[in-house]
């Protein structure tokens, strides 16, 4: 073939023309020499074939177009080579790529999925089988319950107490109890780290409820109150209760009572919590007061004090409950006619000391509870009357007694009487039987 300046499609990179010998109408055919020997016709070298691209590569005229065209090749060379050089570190790179790749999405997939199962078999456990201890645990923990507490209210408390060891369990105990009168409110000593069915257990059994019994008898003074409360709970000390009764506004004493506690702390079985301070259980007295009060409706009476007072006389003084309204009936009888009471059991107070009968320089006291001395009741009650005796002072009977007197503190003998004569006679023989020892 001829390669003619006007044809077109010589290899890329390549001059488009060859040299004008080429022109002058030589020919060529590669591999074979021209017919003048080694070299072309003009005297071109035969170096002018392409080895590598298979093409005929004419010299560029001149010098200079000949090492441009040298350079390009050597330039050439180098990209292949670099890119030989840099062949084996892609396909490592690519290899990497194609064995991590399925590694990556299964992780992508599966991180979701691992993370929900954990959390839903967690849920699930935690539902339905909760952490628990076993056993009746060890130690002893303090719970208070209180009115309406219910399991899960209660749950979170015993579980920070270290009761328990899950809320759940413990809710799961209660779903579970055959027990359908729920917990007892109270004080319980329980353990820790107990099984939640134990801890329920006890919780809905009254027979577990902490507390100390005080029983307060009709007829004491505030001072012996005060020493039996501390006897029943070694817990609240007699000073304390004493620092307690002079909070009087926190007592929540009725009006009328002037802000005197004494006759106003009612007499009656008292079950102290192990965690109740002393103004607490001196207010719960009052409060048993305020609402015996309320059930008889004292204030509808013009003088609900007085009532309280004479209560109060009648506790002191009486021998059997029977006789009651008629002691009560003589202290009216006698405030009605002007007379002085002459009760030996408010000289007795007065002095703060106990016994039957006032005697000598006792009857001479300046004390305002001597009723020998001066007329109309004592400045207030010199003791805490019980039911009946509030009773009697609002309901006494109906006679003209002016005396009466328990001739037998054993027996609780009381004779009563209009006339001083025969009074004389019943202090007679009460003399008689306390000194003989009936």
């Amino acid at each position: 073939m001829r390669y003619d300046e006007d044809q077109r499609g010589y290899p890329p990179g390549q001059p488009d023309h060859y040299d004008d010998g080429y022109h002058a109408g030589g020919s060529f055919m590669p591999g074979f020499e021209g017919p003048e020997g080694a070299d072309g016709p003009d005297g071109h070298e035969d170096g002018g074939w392409d080895d590598q691209a298979g093409w005929p590569q004419p010299e560029p005229r001149g010098g200079r177009g000949r090492g441009r065209n040298r350079r390009g090749r050597q330039q050439y060379q180098e990209e292949l080579d670099q890119e030989e050089e840099e062949e084996p570190e892609r396909r490592v790179r690519r290899h990497r790529i194609r064995w991590m790749a399925p590694w990556i999405a299964a992780l992508v997939i599966l991180t979701p999925i691992a993370v929900g199962g954990y959390y839903a078999y967690s849920f699930y456990q935690s539902k339905y089988h909760p952490a628990d201890f076993t056993g009746a645990g060890y130690g002893s923990v303090m719970v208070e319950v209180n009115s309406g507490d219910t399991a899960t209210s209660l749950a979170p408390e015993l579980l920070n107490n270290g009761v328990i060891a899950s809320d759940r369990a413990f809710v799961l105990a209660a779903e579970h109890s055959t027990n359908t009168q729920g917990l007892v409110p109270g004080t319980f000593r329980m353990h820790k780290h107990m099984q939640a069915t134990l801890a329920y257990a006890m919780l809905v059994n009254p027979a577990n409820v902490v507390e100390f019994t005080a029983r307060i008898p009709e007829g004491l003074r505030a001072t012996d109150i005060i020493a039996r409360l501390a006897a029943a709970d070694p817990h609240i000390s007699p000073s304390a209760y004493q620092q307690a009764l002079k909070n009087l506004s926190a007592l929540g004493l009725p009006p009328y009572a002037h802000g005197k506690p004494e006759g106003y702390l009612y007499p009656d079985t008292y079950q102290i919590q192990p965690n109740a301070s002393a103004l607490s259980v001196l207010q719960q007295m009052v409060q048993s007061f305020n609402l015996e009060a309320g059930a008889v409706n004292l204030t509808q009476n013009a003088h609900p004090d007085q009532v309280i007072i004479v209560a109060s006389l009648v506790q002191a003084e009486g021998g059997s409950v029977s006789d009651y309204p008629k002691i009560a009936r003589v202290i009216y009888n006698r405030l009605a006619q002007g007379m002085k009471l002459q009760l030996d059991s408010t000289v007795l107070y007065g002095l703060n000391t106990y016994g039957i009968l006032a005697r000598g320089t006792q009857l001479q006291s300046d004390s305002p509870y001597n009723t020998y001395k001066f007329k109309g009741l004592p400045p207030g009650p010199i003791d805490s009357p019980g039911a009946a005796a509030i009773q009697a002072a609002l309901n006494p009977a109906a006679g003209n007694w002016l005396y009466f007197v328990t001739v037998d503190p054993k027996t609780k003998l009381t004779k009563f009487t209009s006339s001083y004569t025969q009074f004389l006679e019943f202090e007679q023989e009460l003399r008689h039987n306390t000194t003989t020892g009936r």
